[in-house]
Order: C-alpha cells, then structure tokens, then sequence
C-alpha cells in the first residue's frame, strides 16, 4: 500500500529546488529553525541545525520572506537556480520592559506529576455515559506539481481545470476525500458502547483501490491520537506521551507560560525529545490547574526520527468543557506530508499532502434515539451542513470535490488504479474478468520444474456477491496440466457470511502447515509473500505431492472479534518417487482422506479492509487467537486387507504484535496434537527453506523435511528495535537502520503407532530429546525496503547437520515505516 501511495511521486512534475544558508549579520553564526517562505504560495521551509536550507519553487523570478524571532524580518529575490544564497539578518532592537523569570524546575515536576497523577481520571476515553457525535474529514492531494508540466501534458490535457493552483506556477492534484458523522453512545460501566453511523461517503481518483486507501488513511496515517495514553501508536509505531509515567525517559519538559480566568489558572509546558532520532514528539500542551486536564496539545514529530517517508507530521488537539464541567474533545487536527525520499528539507522530495480534522459535540443524552431516524428520513444532507460549520471545508476541500470526479477519467490514473489493485489484491481487474492472484502466476518444484499459471475468475463488476474461477498450469519438465476451480456466495446480509466450493489435482509441498491459512490470513491463495526466495532456490523442493480435493465451506463472522469457518473435505494423495506410500510392505500409488475443519477465530475488534471475498487485516496490539479441530478418516484400498480409521487434530495458534516505547516485538505460538494412528502425510511436519529468503512463518536452516510428529508446539520471536543502537552512532544514524533479533523453537514427539497405518520415510526425525533452536541478529531499513540477517543455528550436535545447516544469511523485502 505505501509503495501505490507513492507511485504518483515518479511523475516528473515538479520545479527544481534552490539552496542556501541564513547568518547573524555580526557574528555570522549560523541560525537555526529561520522561517523562509516563497511570497504568495504556501511552500516554506526552516532552516537546519547549521542554519542550511533547500526549498523548491515552482518558478522565477521568486520572492523569499525570512522571519526569525528577534531578527528583522527580510525579503529576498530568487532570479537563479544555479546561484549560491547566503541571507544575512539583522538583530531586531528590543526595549525590554519586563523580565522572564523561569521557574524553578522542580516547580515544573510537582505540576506534571499531578497531571501525571489525574491522567486516568481526565481521559475522555474512560468517560461513562456520555454520548458526542464524531464528524471527521480526511483529504489527500499530491502536492507541489509544476502547472506548467501539466498544462503542456497530453495525459492531463483534458484535466487540467481538476487542478487546484496555489500559485501562479504550482498546484495540486486531489486524491482522496471522505466525510464520516458518528454518534457514540457510552452506556454505564460494563455495558457495551453504541455506535450509529449517520453518514459515511468518500471520492477518490483511484476507484479500485479506494476502501484499501481509506483503510490504510484511517487504521495506520491519521488515527485518532490520544495523550492520556501512556503509548500513541501511529504509522504501527508507539510514540511514548509527553505525560505519561516514564515520559522523563523520553523527554525534557518545561513550564513556560500561565494564564488566569481570575479564579483558576492554566499552564503551558514546552516539551522537547532526549534524542530526536528516537520516535517521539516535540510541541506543548495547556492544563487546567483546577481538574488537571489537557486542554490544548499541539505535537510534531521531529524531522530526524528514524522513521521512513515521513516529512512532517502534526497534531494537534483541543478540549472544551461539557454541561458537566469536564473536559472533552473538541477537535483534533492531522497533517502529514510523505514522499518516498524523506530529506532534512521540508519540501525535499515530491510528497503527498494527508490532512484530517475530527470535530466532536456531546449530545443530550435524551436525544439517543434521533440518529437512526434522521438517517431513515434521507436528512443525511442537512446533518452534514450543520457539522460542517464546526469544521468549514477550506478552498482546497471544495475544489477537491469536482476535482476528483474530473481526473476519474484519466487513462493513466485508471491503469495505475488496476496495478494499484493488483499489488494490494492480488488480482489484476480486466472489467468483469479477474486475473490473478499473481503469486500463483510461477512456481517452481523438482517434479514439475519451472511452472506457470494462468489464474481467473468474475470480478466483483459481473456480480458483486458471486464469483467463479479457476486455473490452468503447465509443467515444463513434467510436461503436464494441473488445473482447478472454485466458486463463491456472499450473503446479503448485515454479517459476513460466505458458502463456497473448491476443486484442484495439482502439486503441493508434502510439509505445509494446514492451519498455516488461519496464521497467515493472506489473501492469496499461494505464494509465501517473499519474493526474494522465489528467484534464490539454491535446491528445489522434491517433496511435493500430488492432490486431488474437493472441498465446501461456510465461514460466518459473529462480530469483529469472532468469527467461525467449517470446511468439509475429500482428498486423494499420491505418491512418487519422492514421497513414497509403502504399507505392509507394499508399494500403493495413493490413498483417500475426509474430513471435516472447524475454526474459531478470536480477534478483539481487529480492523480490516473487506474485498471482494477475501480480507486485509491490519494487526493491533490485541492477540489474534485461532482455535481449530480437524475430524477425519482415512481410507487405503489398494492392499490385500484394506485399512481405514478416524482421527483428530486439535492446533491452536497465538499472534500478536506489541509496541515497547520505539521497539517492538511479534510473537507467534502455535501448538497442537493428532489423536489416532494415521498416514504419515496427515501429521506435523516442521516447513524448512532452501533459498536466501528470511521466511517469516517457518524456519530458515532447517531442509525441506526434518521433523515430523503427532504432538508439537512452535514459537517464533522477533524484536526490531527501532534504531536504538543505530540511532546513537554518528554517520551510521543518517541511515536510519534498525536492528532486530529472532528466536524460532520448534519441540515435538512421535507417539503413535503410524507405521503401522503406512511406513514413516527415512528421510524425516522421528524423535528428538531437545527442541530444535534457531536464532538471528541483522539489520533491517536498508535503503528503506530490505532486511538482511544473518542466522544461526543454536543446537551444536552434529545430529542436527543432516536436516539443518549450522548458519546463514537471509534477506526479505520489507517496506515499513
């Protein structure tokens, strides 16, 4: 999703930038944080540290104003891009009449530590029985575009009016605009909140990808931001709070000002991060010293944190008394520019204007009920013209809405909206046809060599709530078809509910995890999502088996934190040469498995973007637990006494991200038994690797087949630090490199008599008195996408050299911010 974000930053549009340095007119020092702004536009810049700038402008001549506290304010004439500007300020003559005296500093820690103290009681979040109503706005332009570029452009010839200029040489492109109004009701403690959705409506030049950008926009860019909470998680990263309990940890904060109502006063504190590489804020916050509340925070995130694609990101947000006397939200404001290169420099770069404003009014609590029947009377629009006189939409705002509509019918924005799609879907749209998913499109394996697929199925444009697909592959060494097909019903109802079928006779890895789709929850069909180990098999896999299935399933979501999935199943195995099915000693060419799957998935009000039969989820710092039972029978025909018996699989997986101040750590535990003797394809097999990609769900050093067992448990660790150490080493903290940790275990037994059903291959470890322990340390961010590591293998017995290597490096694409 960030790299479609970032696509319209490839076009070449934009002006060309200047540099230059501001000096103390006597002492020639450099002056750092100098206003500079082009005259009659809204680019602007400050300077460095070192008193340097960069700043791009649309065109020349151009006239800079420079404003600098205790300076004389200047003008400065731009006729050159090429030409080196030093501006020169003269101190401002000052009469001083008063003196600042600033507090004693421990005056400031008894007032924060009663704000501190209160921070519970203050938040609006833990508020009962209060009911607000939420309209919020989020727009999104690509910003800084060169008008000239696009008037002499044959793809924009017929849109150049949808453009919005705020300059004679500059404007904007608009992307993405949505209106929501929200009435919450918060009932009384341990009741459950009521939420009444009064209007929702959103436009965006990119129709395919829209929900997915309005997902990403909401759930990841502009979330709402809470400074009670001891942690702000935003862009998935935690941002430790200005007045949470170890904000001294991260933080240096002063009192700097105080005003007076006569009978109570508030205080204004400045507060400034330890170390401006690490992910915190710089800005102020006013308190009430009556109640100890916030009243007004304004936060920015310094331009030298170690996070990717951020230029600048702002918050701000301001509380008003309620009948009660308590302070409540009254709005917050979101502003974020992001561009692919993030520079010292503002305005470095080409990026995307993001801005949000939320505005709340408590309601009578009387008037519950209103909400649902203005809706049902169409009054939609007369609600939304009296929101928005909290909030007035600004010129850009309305321009945006005819904009938008306007640049639809682009050719080249409709083909980056297909390829937008694909990437984030895996389907790539050809009106009613859908081709994909594209990880299926090639695969490789021993018996059949280099593989390729062509994969369809009816988009979501030929029927909204069906669809039918299948797919075709050819084997080039084993110079045959593999095929399948599917078919799908959504339910028209309130709650997610889908019934569909599945047909497939092709090739599969003989040690994957079936309960690796409920860990996963990738939307594709195959494909392990890291595409570095698709082109860097140093081994191909021999241990591929081939499987008839016909499958029917039924999934029905509960709520957002519970949802079930039952899936009945029969499945022919073959064998071959590599995975062989000896019985009594008796070579068979297959055997027949039925089944029945049950899934219970708790997620904890997980957010997700819907598409169409499959979901995005984006993770939370709550756990994502799967509960599955696997009933079956198995059935082998082909000796002189047939065999046939029932069995049970219990497996139990538990996900979970969790963010540490500018850390954070993911955590994946997966146990499970098998009850009853079975065929040895139906147990647990531990899924190695034998390419240069670092798998995120299986193991790196252990080979294609190593253990196998009836009763197992899998941890899997990882820790990314964030910079902590990177970020305090001169040159290296330019880079912005994180470091991270992995630790993966794998314990399990055989304890069945499954010979007996069919002979256990040589091939894998039937038994093992210690866990299988693999660990690694590397380095992530690299040039912002990759991640390379170098991993070890912690068991030293040379045992375990037969089905794992002793070390490695590993690499993955990784884009992150």
């Amino acid at each position: 999703m960030l790299t479609f974000l970032f696509s319209f930053s490839t076009l070449h549009l934009f002006g060309e930038g200047i540099k230059g340095k501001i000096v103390d007119s006597k002492t020639k020092e450099a002056l750092p944080f100098v206003q500079i702004l082009v005259k009659g536009t809204y680019i602007g810049v400050v300077t460095n540290v070192d008193g340097e700038f960069k700043l791009e402008i649309p065109s020349l001549p151009a006239e800079l104003v420079v404003r600098y506290l205790g300076y004389n304010s200047m003008t400065y004439n731009v006729t050159s891009y090429k030409q080196d500007i030093q501006i020169v300020l003269e101190q401002e003559n000052i009469n001083l009449e008063t003196v600042l005296v600033v507090p004693n500093k421990s005056y400031d820690k008894i007032l924060l530590r009663k704000i501190i103290k209160n921070r519970k009681k203050n938040n609006p979040d833990n508020r009962r029985n209060v009911s607000f109503r939420d309209y919020s706005r989020t727009s999104v332009f690509l910003n800084n575009i060169n008008k000239e570029s696009i008037s002499n452009s044959k793809i924009f010839k017929n849109q150049v009016d949808a453009m919005i200029s705020i300059s004679d040489s500059t404007v904007m492109m608009p992307f993405f605009l949505e209106e929501n109004i929200t009435d919450c009701y918060r009932h009384k403690k341990g009741e459950k909140d009521s939420l009444h959705v009064i209007l929702s409506q959103n436009n965006a030049v990119m129709t395919e990808v829209k929900d997915q950008i309005k997902g990403v926009l909401n759930k990841r860019l502009t979330s709402d931001v809470n400074f009670y909470k001891s942690q702000i998680v935003v862009f998935q990263r935690g941002f430790p709070s200005p007045i949470s309990k170890l904000s001294s940890l991260y933080y240096n904060t002063y009192l700097t000002d105080s005003i007076s109502d006569g009978e109570y006063k508030q205080y204004k504190f400045k507060f400034f991060p330890k170390s401006k590489k690490n992910i915190t804020f710089s800005g102020y916050f006013w308190v009430d010293s009556e109640t100890w509340s916030l009243t007004e925070v304004h936060a920015e995130l310094p331009n030298e944190a170690n996070i990717n694609f951020v230029n600048n990101f702002s918050v701000s947000v301001n509380y008003a008394k309620d009948a009660q006397g308590k302070w409540f939200y009254n709005q917050q404001k979101v502003k974020l520019d992001l561009s692919i290169f993030k520079k010292k420099d503002e305005l470095d770069g080409k990026p995307l204007l993001v801005q949000k404003v939320n505005t709340y009014r408590v309601l009578d609590q009387r008037k519950q009920g209103v909400s649902t029947h203005l809706v049902a009377t169409g009054r939609q629009d007369s609600i939304l013209q009296s929101v928005r006189i909290y909030a007035p939409m600004d010129s850009m705002e309305q321009k945006a809405e005819v904009g938008i509509n306007k640049l639809k019918n682009n050719v080249l924005l409709k083909n980056i909206d297909r390829f937008g799609a694909m990437t984030l879907n895996g389907y790539y749209n050809l009106n009613k046809i859908d081709i994909g998913p594209y990880f299926a499109f090639y695969s490789t394996n021993e018996i059949e060599g280099s593989k390729v697929t062509l994969p369809l199925r009816t988009s979501a444009k030929m029927f909204d709530n069906f669809t039918v697909g299948g797919y075709l592959g050819y084997g080039f060494k084993s110079k045959a078809f593999d095929y399948g097909a599917n078919i799908g019903y959504q339910f028209r109802s309130p709650k997610r509910a889908i019934i569909s079928s599945k047909y497939h006779y092709d090739y599969f890895d003989l040690t994957r995890n079936k309960f690796m789709e409920f860990i996963q929850e990738n939307p594709y069909q195959k494909g392990g999502g890291n595409i570095i180990s698709s082109y860097t098999s140093f081994e191909p896999n021999p241990y591929v088996m081939k499987n008839q299935h016909l499958d029917l399933a039924f999934e029905y979501e509960v709520s957002k934190s519970l949802g079930f999935m039952w899936r009945g199943s029969v499945n022919r195995n073959y064998s071959n040469l590599n995975v062989p099915f000896v019985s009594d000693g008796k070579s068979l060419p297959y055997f027949d498995t039925q089944s029945i799957l049950f899934d219970t998935r708790f997620s904890f009000d997980q957010d997700y973007d819907e598409l169409f039969f499959s979901r995005i989820y984006y993770g939370n710092e709550k756990p994502i637990i799967h509960v599955g039972m696997l009933l079956g029978h198995y059935n082998i025909n082909n000796l002189d006494v047939p065999k046939s018996g029932y069995y049970a699989q219990l497996n139990i997986s538990f996900k979970n991200r969790v963010n540490i101040g500018p850390t954070f750590l993911k955590t994946l535990i997966e146990f499970g038994g098998i009850i009853g003797d079975v065929p040895y394809p139906v147990l647990n097999m531990t899924k190695g690797s034998r390419d240069l990609g670092s798998a995120r769900y299986h193991y790196n050093l252990l080979h294609h087949t190593s253990y196998i067992s009836d009763i197992y448990l899998n941890t899997h660790l990882a820790y990314n630090t964030g910079g902590i150490l990177f970020n305090k080493i001169p040159l290296i903290k330019n880079l912005n490199l994180r470091e991270m940790f992995t630790f993966k275990a794998y314990y399990g037994k055989l304890t069945g008599n499954h010979n007996s059903v069919m002979e256990i291959p040589s091939f894998f470890t039937t038994s093992s008195n210690v866990p299988y322990m693999e660990t690694s340390v590397g380095v992530t961010n690299i040039f912002k996408c990759l991640r390379v590591e170098y991993v070890y293998r912690i068991n030293k017995d040379k045992s375990f050299d037969s089905f794992s290597d002793r070390s490695g490096i590993r690499c993955r694409i990784e884009v992150t911010f």
